[in-house]
């Protein structure tokens, strides 16, 4: 039976899967990175662990956009509400 709700989960389970894979990466890179023999080995590992860093943040921000798409339909929301990921600065945040 579909529910208002099943696609929603659906891609969110699929955000998840990313995560998790992504996640797996950024830990093989980091033993590639502390087994490294030459800085160019080194380096790989370096700009894998970033790529799978930033697969994480994508997939989480996907993840939040679709689970407040489905709070708005299930009603648990105002439809004009809206969350998202945000980047803070705590440099600017002690001015």
């Amino acid at each position: 039976m579909k529910t208002i709700s099943s696609d929603y989960i659906k891609e969110i389970k699929e955000q998840i899967r990313v995560i998790n894979e992504s996640l797996k990466r950024v830990q093989e890179a980091e033993k590639v990175q502390d087994s490294a023999v030459n800085t160019r080995e080194y380096d790989r590992a370096k700009k894998e662990a970033i790529d799978a860093s930033a697969n994480v943040m994508a997939a989480l921000e996907e993840a939040v956009r679709l689970a407040s798409a489905m709070g708005c339909a299930t009603g648990l929301y105002d439809i004009n509400k809206y969350h998202k990921i945000a980047e803070l600065d705590f440099r600017e945040s002690h001015k």
